[in-house]
């Protein structure tokens, strides 16, 4: 039996991006599934703005994790 763990996927924050991107690089995953998305700003944006960003990241974070059950 081949294992090949949980699937997982990491949340990155825009201004984070290119950090995140050289950091799966340097630990030897350059391909690790990342979902850069908006940064939130609760003080400033509208809730029915902040939903519809973590709507879109839960979308796209769930393409990624099934992708990786096939």
């Amino acid at each position: 039996m081949i294992r090949k763990g949980v699937p997982a996927v990491a949340l990155v924050h825009e201004p984070f991006a290119t950090l995140a991107q050289l950091q799966a690089a340097q630990v030897g995953m350059p391909d690790a599934p990342l979902v850069i998305y908006e940064r939130d700003l609760p003080g400033q944006e509208p809730p029915h703005v902040l939903e519809k960003k973590a709507e879109v990241v839960a979308e796209r974070a769930a393409v990624f994790l099934l992708a990786a059950g096939k």
